[in-house]
C-alpha cells in the first residue's frame, strides 16, 4: 500500500497566491484515497534577493522519509507588483546538505573539493500573477534532509531610503509531494528465504549492519503460483534490481536494465564495497505471482579498538626525528616472506587474524584493520576535530605498515556538521636520513562506504578524493570539502616503498603518518577564515545554521581568492579618499558661519563633516579605521546630518533669539529619536525637515500678515540657488545612488550640500542691523528682522495694547 506526503512551504506571498497554492493542494489530495494521505504542512520562509553573496540565499528544507518511489518539488516565483521588472530566479536541490553554488564560474580555493552527488539545478521566472511552475521529480530519492536553495540574479540595485518609491519584492514558493511505500518485507541474513510477489512490482529491503566488508544476493528457485503450464525457458522475472539506501526505479524504456530471469536460472548480486548500517532495497517485476528463492550472505570486517602496543614509547618523544633515528633498520635484499614473518611476530598482540576471518569461503577479499575516529566537540561551532582513541589516550597519528592498508572512519551528523568546511589533513612524518628508500603514502577519501578495492589493492574512484605523500618531495596534502553531507566517511591510507624506481619491502618498521580531520567555519584556519579578502559570516534560519564568505575589495570565489574582478589597490584608495575627503567642502559653511556669528551652526557643520569622515573610513573594507564602534559612527553621521539641515532652516527664518535655542533643542529630540528607531527609514529623514520647513515658511507668513501685504524676502537669488543646490543633492542621494556608483554619487552629495549651505545661511544680525542705520521705520525691517538690541519688535505683553510693531 502507498502513502502520498505533502509538504507546502510557502514564502511571503499574498494572501491570494497562498489560497491558490493551497486549492493546488486540495486538488491534488481529491486524486488519492483519503486514508492514504495527510494534511500539507505550511511554513514561511524569506524573500529572494539578488547573490552577492551565500548570505542572500534563501534556504528551505524538507524531511523525506525512508521507502519513497518518487518525489516532486513545484516551485513558482513571484513579485508583490505587475510593474515591477521580471527576475531569473536559480534554484538548487541537493540531498544531504546545503547546496554548493558557483556564481558566474567563480573559482574555489586550492585542495577544495565542491563536486556533489546527484545536484540539481533549474530556474525560473518571477511573475505577477501565478501563470508557470517548475516541477523538479525524484525517482527514488534519498531518505533524510532535502535543501532548495534560491536566488535571483544579479543587478545593481538602486541604494535609497526606506519608503522613498516602491521597492519590488520577489518571493519563491514550493510544493513538496512524496509518494512512499509500506509493509516492505525483511530478507534475513545468513540462511535461504523463499518471495512472493504480490504486485507487478514487488519491493524488499535487506539489513547491512555495521562491520560489513562485502555481501552477496544469490536468488534461484522462481516458480509460479497461479500457472504452472508456463515454459520453464520463459521469463519468470522480468527485472531485477538491487539498490543500497533508495528504491530502485525500473525504467521501461531502457532496455540495459532488463534482467530476465528464468525458472531455470539464477542471478547473483555482489556488492564489495557495501553501505553499512543501512538497508538495500530489491526490486522484483513480474507479469504473475511468482515464487523466488533467495540467499543473503555477508563478509564481517569489525571496526577495530586500538591497543596501548598501537602507540610506541616515541609517539610520546620531544622530538620526531630523534626517534625515528632509533627506529630499526632493515637489509634491503631480505626476502618479502621475511619481512611478512617478522612483522607477524612482532604485532602478535595488535593484528589478531581472528578478527578478520572470512565468513564465506566464496569470498576471497580479505580484510583490513579499520578504526573508528572518536568525535571531540569545541565549544564553537563546527570545530570538531577527529582523532583515534584508545582506552587511556587520544592521538591524530597513524602507524602503517607495507602489509596492508589501513582504513579510518568519522561520521558527519545532520545539520551538526555541515554548514562549515570538512578539513583533512595528512603529514608524512619521514626525513631522507631515516632511510634510503623512497616512501610513498596514498589516502583515499569517501563518503559512504569504503573505497573499492581490485586484488587488495584501494581504487580511488575519484581522484580528486585523493592524496600522494611522498617521503622525496610533498610530506604534506590537504583536502577541503565545503557543507560536507553527513555520513560515515572513510578513509584509506595505503604505504609502498621504492628503491632504484621499483617497488620493494619497507625497511622500516613502521611508517608515521599524521591524520589531521577537523571541522572548521568557512575556509581557512586561524584569524582569518576567509583569507585577507573576505568575512566570515554565521547565518542563522530557525534551525538552519551556516557560515560563508563575504567577499570585499572585487574579490570573489568561495574562499574570497578568485581576484579576477579585484580593484586596484589605487581605487580603493581613491573612493575611500573621495567619500573622506569630499566632507571638506564644510568648511567654507563652516568659516562663513562663524565669521556671521552663527556659532551653533558651524558647531554642527564641524560635527557632521568629522562624524561622516570618520564613520566612512570605518564604512571601508580596505584601510579601514574606526575611532569607535561601527554603529556608533553610523548614528551619528545621520544624526548630525540631518541636524544640518535642521539648523539650517532655523537660521533662514531669523526667529528671535530667545526662540532659537527652544528650536534646536525641539529638533534634537525629533530627530535623536527617529534615527534611533530607524536610521535608514525614509520618515526618520522627512519628519524633521517638514518641520523644519514649517519654521521660515510659518515666519515669513506672520511677518506678512503683519505687514498686511506679501514682500518678497531680500536675497531671493541666492536663496534660489541653494534650495535648486539642496534639491539637486536630495535627488541625486535619492534616485541616482547606486551599489555600483555609490562612492562617486555620495562624494557628489556630499559636496553640493555642504556648498548649498553657504548661500542658505543668513547674514549676520549686527550687518542687517548696521545696513539699515538702526531704524525701525522701513518696511523691510519686517521681513528681514534681526531682534536688536531694545527693538519692541514682536514684544508680547499680556494686554492687546502692548503689542508693539514698528511702522513708519
Amino acid at each position: 500500500m502507498s502513502k502520498t506526503i505533502i509538504m507546502l512551504s510557502i514564502c511571503c506571498f499574498p494572501r491570494r497566491y497562498l489560497m491558490i497554492l493551497q486549492f493546488h493542494i486540495f486538488v491534488i489530495l481529491l486524486l488519492f484515497s483519503a486514508r492514504e494521505c495527510t494534511m500539507p504542512e505550511a511554513s514561511q520562509e524569506g524573500l529572494l534577493h539578488s547573490f552577492k553573496s551565500y548570505s542572500d540565499i534563501a534556504m528551505f528544507h524538507y524531511t523525506v522519509p525512508k521507502e519513497v518511489l518518487r518525489a516532486n518539488w513545484q516551485f513558482a516565483a513571484f513579485m508583490d507588483r505587475q510593474d515591477c521588472p521580471e527576475r531569473k530566479v536559480h534554484i538548487y536541490l541537493q540531498w544531504g546538505s546545503f547546496p554548493v553554488i558557483s556564481v558566474n564560474n567563480d573559482t574555489f580555493p586550492d585542495d577544495m573539493y565542491p563536486k556533489r552527488n546527484h545536484t540539481i539545478v533549474l530556474s525560473a521566472v518571477t511573475t505577477f500573477e501565478p501563470k508557470t511552475t517548475a516541477i523538479v521529480p525524484v525517482y527514488g530519492p534519498e531518505a533524510g534532509d532535502w535543501f532548495v536553495g534560491a536566488y535571483l540574479s544579479y543587478w545593481d540595485e538602486k541604494v535609497q531610503q526606506q519608503g522613498l518609491g516602491h521597492k519590488c519584492h520577489y518571493s519563491i514558493g514550493s510544493v513538496a509531494i512524496w509518494t512512499q511505500t509500506n509493509s516492505i518485507e525483511n530478507i534475513p541474513i545468513g540462511y535461504q528465504h523463499t518471495l512472493r510477489t504480490k504486485e507487478s512490482t514487488s519491493y524488499y529491503k535487506i539489513y547491512i549492519p555495521s562491520g560489513t566488508w562485502n555481501f552477496r544476493v544469490d536468488i534461484w528457485g522462481c516458480n509460479y503460483t497461479v500457472h504452472n503450464s508456463h515454459n520453464i525457458h520463459e521469463s519468470c522475472i522480468k527485472s531485477i534490481a538491487l539498490k543500497g539506501r533508495s528504491l530502485p526505479i525500473f525504467n521501461h524504456s531502457d532496455p540495459t536494465e532488463l534482467k530476465n530471469l528464468t525458472m531455470i536460472n539464477s542471478y547473483t548480486f555482489t556488492e564489495s564495497s557495501p553501505y553499512e548500517d543501512s538497508y538495500y532495497y530489491l526490486m522484483i517485476i513480474s507479469d504473475s505471482v511468482i515464487e523466488v528463492s533467495v540467499k543473503v550472505v555477508i563478509s564481517e570486517c569489525p571496526i577495530r579498538i586500538t591497543e596501548k602496543s598501537f602507540v610506541r614509547q616515541y609517539l610520546d618523544a620531544p622530538s620526531f626525528s630523534k626517534a625515528l633515528a632509533q627506529l630499526h633498520m632493515k637489509d634491503l635484499t631480505k626476502h618479502r616472506s621475511h619481512r611478512i614473518e617478522d612483522e607477524e611476530k612482532n604485532n602478535e598482540s595488535f593484528y589478531n587474524e581472528s578478527d578478520f576471518r572470512i565468513t564465506d569461503e566464496n569470498f576471497d577479499d580479505p580484510c583490513v584493520p579499520r578504526y573508528q575516529l572518536a568525535r571531540i566537540k569545541h565549544s564553537q561551532t563546527f570545530s570538531g576535530v577527529y582523532l583515534l582513541q584508545g582506552r587511556e589516550w587520544l592521538t591524530s597519528w597513524i602507524m602503517l605498515t607495507d602489509i596492508h592498508p589501513v582504513i579510518t572512519q568519522f561520521n558527519i551528523l545532520p545539520l551538526v556538521d555541515i554548514g562549515g568546511t570538512l578539513d583533512i589533513s595528512a603529514h608524512l612524518e619521514m626525513y631522507k636520513i631515516a632511510t634510503r628508500q623512497l616512501v610513498e603514502v596514498k589516502l583515499c577519501v569517501q563518503r559512504g562506504r569504503v573505497p573499492n578495492r581490485v586484488k587488495g589493492n584501494i581504487v580511488c574512484e575519484d581522484s580528486k578524493m585523493s592524496m600522494n605523500l611522498s617521503s622525496s618531495n610533498k610530506h604534506d596534502g590537504t583536502l577541503l570539502i565545503p557543507y560536507p553531507q553527513p555520513d560515515t566517511w572513510y578513509i584509506t591510507l595505503d604505504a609502498t616503498c621504492y628503491f632504484n624506481g621499483k617497488p620493494v619491502n619497507c625497511e622500516m618498521e613502521e611508517i608515521l603518518v599524521s591524520l589531521d580531520i577537523r571541522t572548521r567555519q568557512c575556509v581557512f584556519p586561524g584569524n582569518y577564515p576567509c583569507g585577507h579578502h573576505g568575512i566570515c559570516q554565521e547565518i542563522h534560519r530557525d534551525i538552519l545554521y551556516y557560515t560563508t564568505c563575504k567577499c570585499f575589495e572585487g574579490y570573489k570565489g568561495w574562499g574570497c581568492t578568485d581576484a579576477t574582478s579585484a580593484k586596484l589597490e589605487s581605487s580603493l584608495l581613491m573612493a575611500t579618499l573621495m567619500l573622506t575627503l569630499s566632507n571638506g567642502f564644510f568648511i567654507p559653511a563652516i568659516y562663513l558661519a562663524v565669521r556671521r556669528g552663527l556659532y551653533t551652526e558651524g558647531l554642527v557643520y564641524l560635527a557632521t563633516m568629522l562624524f561622516s569622515s570618520l564613520y566612512h573610513a570605518c564604512d571601508q573594507h580596505v584601510m579601514t579605521y574606526c575611532v569607535a564602534k561601527y554603529e556608533v559612527l553610523q548614528y551619528s553621521d545621520f544624526f548630525s546630518s540631518i541636524l544640518a539641515f535642521w539648523v539650517t532652516l532655523v537660521a533662514m527664518a531669523e526667529i528671535p533669539i530667545r526662540f532659537v535655542s527652544l528650536c534646536h533643542m525641539f529638533g534634537v529630540l525629533i530627530i535623536a529619536f527617529g534615527v534611533e528607531s530607524n536610521r535608514t527609514s525614509l520618515t526618520s529623514i522627512l519628519v524633521p525637515l517638514g518641520m523644519g520647513i514649517m519654521i521660515p515658511m510659518g515666519t515669513y507668513a506672520y511677518r506678512c500678515f503683519q505687514l498686511k501685504r506679501w514682500k518678497k524676502p531680500n536675497g531671493i537669488s541666492k536663496l534660489l540657488a541653494g534650495l535648486t543646490l539642496a534639491t539637486t543633492g536630495l535627488l541625486l542621494f535619492s534616485l541616482v545612488e547606486t551599489e555600483a556608483n555609490y562612492q562617486y554619487v555620495h562624494s557628489a552629495w556630499h559636496m553640493i550640500i555642504a556648498i548649498s549651505l553657504i548661500f542658505l545661511l543668513p547674514p549676520s544680525r549686527l550687518e542687517q542691523v548696521g545696513s539699515s542705520g538702526n531704524s525701525f521705520s522701513d518696511d523691510s525691517e519686517l521681513l528681514d528682522y534681526k531682534d536688536p538690541p531694545g527693538s519692541p519688535i514682536f514684544t508680547v505683553s499680556s494686554g492687546q495694547e502692548n503689542l508693539v510693531i514698528a511702522t513708519n
